[in-house]
């Protein structure tokens, strides 16, 4: 038994078991800073522009799925110089995070990537209020809870985990997409 394997493009690379010894990870402050704060130094990477590989400095159109503020792009973006010194998206997959932590609130975040890590239990999310995007594939889930504080949120990613029953009331009534592949319940 090498495990489950799934095809897809998207999964090109996966491991085939997690024979990591490491111990697991606990997402925590330090963790998110030290992942994703070198990222207000770096360039943003190139797939999230389209068709341009130098990004605009002066036009933050990252949000295309839903926009801050009225989002025209001829709109000036001097009143938007502060949402550019944070990040709106924290990118923390394939890091052998075994547990979400109890964070500070992040209310400038918008999406959250924790795909193909070991988390086991949905937890501690209510410090991202205002996120939209939530990724959890790949991990060990068992159970869709502790949604409700994400007011929100419209895409969840539960894919590859699991789920073997899905109460709908756990769902925030702001989700527009649920993805639950590769999941018992389904």
């Amino acid at each position: 038994g090498a495990g489950p394997c799934w095809p897809g493009p998207q999964h090109s690379g996966f491991p085939a078991g997690c024979e990591q010894t490491s111990p697991g990870v606990t997402l925590t402050d330090s963790l998110i800073a030290t992942r994703n704060l070198p990222q207000l130094v770096e360039p943003p990477r190139p797939e999230s522009w389209r068709g341009s590989t130098q990004s605009p400095p002066s036009s933050p159109r990252l949000t295309r799925t839903g926009s801050w503020h009225k989002g025209h792009p001829e709109h000036p973006p001097a009143s938007r110089s502060t949402e550019l010194v944070s990040p709106s998206t924290i990118r923390l997959d394939r890091e052998n995070i075994c547990a979400i932590g109890r964070l500070q609130s992040l209310r400038e975040i918008h999406s959250l990537y924790l795909q193909q890590n070991q988390i086991e239990k949905i937890e501690n999310l209510g410090c991202f209020p205002n996120l939209r995007f939530l990724s959890l594939a790949g991990n060990r889930i068992r159970r869709v809870e502790n949604l409700q504080p994400l007011q929100h949120l419209r895409v969840l990613d539960l894919s590859h985990n699991q789920i073997q029953t899905l109460d709908p009331d756990e769902l925030p009534h702001s989700l527009r997409l649920l993805d639950l592949t590769g999941n018992e319940c389904t």
